[in-house]
């Protein structure tokens, strides 16, 4: 008889997961096939995800988006920098063209690995495969390790491999590509509009890489791509989309959904989205909203589904939590060591006497904060003047004579929608008046400016703010 629950993979919400142990253990009860989790404290998780392992007939798929290490979503893990981050600090700053050294790129992959596997975590949703060829993309971003699918190519396998060697199931997304979009899928459905020659030559090619270097999953973006299936309907959702990923890739293993709370699922319900999904032969249903209704409904439509590839895969998986505590000390070092590296400085510049500082933030927070105490510390006379996104409306008014330092917070994230069109006014409005600008986030951000020096460090990290705060520090000397 057909197990309705087996196919699909609820969110798990660490923080809850005392709570709600029994809410959890009531859908292992039931069949599902894993959890994605999100948030929580170290120790707290990885018990109750053991206590989860050992209530379940198979081992559950225990996933993550860690595309920036465990410290992206459970608290006492390691954060990374973004992908694009690694790549800078990974490349090499000297010889001509796209030369990496490797070694601390695979160190830090490495140690995500470790931390999942400590935590219980089997899976990883990484490594990102989409070439951000498009500057005005408001969700791939710094997610992607560049612009070119050489580099998205060469580190997305180098990532895989390390993940997996290490035990840990790497999941390569989002096919056949979300670089080339001006939507964010959370919202709305976008579309790639490239035709089917342009697509192999460009946004397949991280994926072919990735399914001969042997990767064991693979997530179906919410994207409309005309040239796999003219319709227009999800990839997630189209049977001519995954058979061309099966017949003409030559792909065999797990293709998951991606989150299926998201906008870019269309037109259609959570359940009838995820019926048409599993039609189309994916094999796991991700993070629907309510997983008993979406149950239900696949029991009422008689779903009819293949489970003999999910269920070799979870057999194949590990259960318990890793004994090893990793050297998480050691992981921090790396960490700091790597956003240091992927610094980029684009101009000449060297600070001058009593500078004033600019912080425009696009969240509604005080983010900047310890980027500004920092450098008042080693700068005498600093002058720090602060916009946010709830306060944009406030006009600066900038000292005369002063060197003006512009310092851009702004996270790329789900359900965001790209930065605010405030924060491109204000960076328009200050060009020519500025000496310097720095980015703790997308690159692009800067794209339009000229005349001055740009500061890229890619995240807004607390050691991001040191490591910029350092270099300017060091220049005025």
């Amino acid at each position: 008889m057909q197990n309705y629950y087996q196919v699909l993979m609820p969110r798990l919400n660490g923080e809850e997961i005392r709570r709600n142990f029994g809410h959890y253990r009531s859908l292992v009860k039931k069949g599902v096939a894993g959890f994605i989790v999100f948030g929580g404290r170290l120790a707290e998780v990885r018990k109750h995800i053991d206590l989860l392992q050992k209530e379940a007939e198979l081992p559950l798929v225990i996933g993550s988006d860690l595309e920036r290490g465990l410290g992206q979503q459970i608290k006492g893990g390691t954060p990374f920098p973004p992908a694009m981050a690694l790549a800078q600090a990974a490349r090499k700053k000297r010889g001509h063209g796209r030369a990496y050294d490797l070694s601390a790129f695979r160190k830090a992959c490495s140690a995500v690995a470790e931390e999942a596997a400590y935590a219980g975590i089997n899976t990883i949703f990484a490594p990102v495969l989409d070439i951000n060829t498009n500057p005005k993309n408001p969700i791939i971003a710094t997610r992607a390790f560049g612009e070119d699918a050489e580099t998205v190519s060469l580190l997305g396998c180098e990532m895989l491999k390390a993940f997996q060697e290490l035990g840990i199931t790497a999941c390569g997304k989002h096919f056949p590509g979300h670089g080339d979009t001006e939507a964010d899928s959370h919202i709305s459905l976008p579309m790639i509009r490239r035709g089917l020659s342009e697509l192999k030559k460009i946004e397949l090619k991280p994926f072919r890489e990735a399914i001969a270097a042997g990767v064991k999953m693979i997530m179906l973006g919410h994207l409309s791509v005309p040239a796999l299936d003219p319709s227009g309907i999800p990839v997630t959702l189209s049977g001519k989309a995954v058979a061309f990923l099966r017949k003409k890739m030559g792909y065999d293993g797990i293709v998951v959904t991606d989150a299926m709370n998201m906008g870019g699922i269309g037109r259609y319900s959570e359940q009838e989205a995820s019926l048409m999904a599993l039609t189309a032969g994916v094999d796991v249903i991700l993070h629907p909203s309510d997983a008993d209704r979406v149950a239900l409904y696949l029991r009422t439509r008689k779903a009819r589904f293949e489970t003999a590839r999910l269920e070799e895969f979870r057999r194949g998986l590990s259960r318990a939590p890793g004994r090893e505590r990793p050297d998480f000390r050691k992981n921090n070092v790396l960490y700091e060591s790597l956003t240091e590296k992927a610094l980029k400085l684009s101009g000449g510049f060297r600070l001058k006497e009593r500078p004033c500082l600019v912080i425009l933030n696009d969240e509604a927070d005080k983010r900047g904060a310890l980027f500004a105490n920092r450098l008042k510390k080693g700068l005498r006379g600093l002058k720090i003047l602060s916009v946010n996104r709830s306060s944009r409306e406030v006009l600066l008014t900038l000292p005369e004579g002063a060197q003006i330092i512009i310092a851009i917070f702004s996270e790329t994230r789900g359900w965001k929608g790209g930065a605010g069109d405030w924060l491109y006014k204000a960076i328009s409005g200050l060009a020519g008046r500025a000496d310097l600008y720095i980015s703790f986030g997308s690159p692009y951000l800067l794209d339009r400016v000229e005349g001055a020096a740009k500061l890229f460090a890619y995240w807004d990290s607390a050691a991001a703010q040191e490591a910029v705060a350092g270099l300017l520090i060091n220049k005025s000397r």
